[in-house]
């Protein structure tokens, strides 16, 4: 298992000094968002082969692995223009990822309102399918991985509706970024076990990347905690995971300068691993 980081949580710097500052601070990969992470770039259309080339050469320099391409997109917006403009989008950063040799590019599905009515999350998931599909399509063309990552405050809400969209958009393209706390609500905090359970039970091959941060719940919000002092039971999910998943890329989302050491360590623990920093 490859301890990560989500790389613009160290800021934003040149191509050439990002993979050394992560690989000194001791992480061996990385979910990149180029847009926030290298400085000079805005968005994905002004990413050029040769921006493209200087990444790969530093960062394969650095022995840095970059797990997930991030291009987080809007794919369930109900206008259908704007929405079709961020599946382009996505498109684009399907084909950065096949110069880049990175195997997956992760998206979540659009925030949605948790007490809408069903029909209403109907509506909003046949959005989501369709770009899907459009998506998929694309996907295949370039032979890279679609990391969709279900959110409980989003279109794609639980493990239920992640394996319907999987099994309708038919594609082997379509890949799970698992973020146990993303999956949670104050309301759902303690069953969390059987909500990781429902997902390994029907989409345990498509699973290939975990997001890890922790939290606590204060009046029914989520408070950012350093990964094992928070509420989710990582002893659950890697027993599955060791069981399952051994070479997962395990990715620390929301790290902060003052105390990655110590999320470092506790990911390092879980892993079983002994050789990190």
């Amino acid at each position: 298992m490859k301890i990560g980081v989500r790389a613009h949580d160290f800021g934003r710097h040149s191509a050439a000094e990002l993979p050394k500052i992560i690989r000194g601070a001791g992480f061996e990969a990385v979910q990149l968002a180029i847009p926030k992470a290298i400085t000079g770039i805005a968005t994905f259309s002004e990413v050029d082969d040769y921006l493209l080339e200087t990444i790969r050469e530093n960062f394969d320099a650095q022995q840095l692995e970059i797990s997930v391409l991030g291009c987080y997109i809007e794919p369930s917006l109900p206008d259908r223009q704007e929405r079709l403009a961020h599946v382009e989008n996505f498109k684009l950063g399907l084909a950065h990822a096949a110069k880049l040799g990175v195997r997956i590019v992760g998206t979540e599905t659009t925030g949605f309102d948790i007490d809408a009515p069903e029909p209403v999350r109907e509506e909003a998931y046949q959005l989501l399918k369709d770009s899907m599909l459009r998506m998929a399509e694309a996907a295949e063309k370039h032979g890279v991985f679609i990391g969709i990552e279900p959110v409980a405050e989003h279109t794609l809400n639980t493990p239920q509706l992640t394996a319907r969209l999987f099994e309708e958009v038919g594609s082997d393209k379509l890949r799970i970024i698992f973020d146990p706390v993303n999956l949670l609500l104050a309301r759902t905090a303690e069953v969390q076990t059987q909500i990781y359970d429902a997902l390994f039970d029907s989409l345990a091959d498509k699973i290939a990347v975990l997001h890890m941060k922790d939290v606590v719940m204060e009046s029914s919000e989520k408070v950012w905690r350093n990964i094992g002092d928070g509420i989710v039971d990582y002893d659950h999910i890697f027993d599955w995971l060791h069981a399952h998943k051994p070479k997962i890329p395990l990715l620390r989302e929301d790290a902060k300068m003052d105390s990655y050491q110590k999320d470092m360590s506790a990911m390092a623990k879980l892993a079983k691993r002994s050789d990190l920093p």
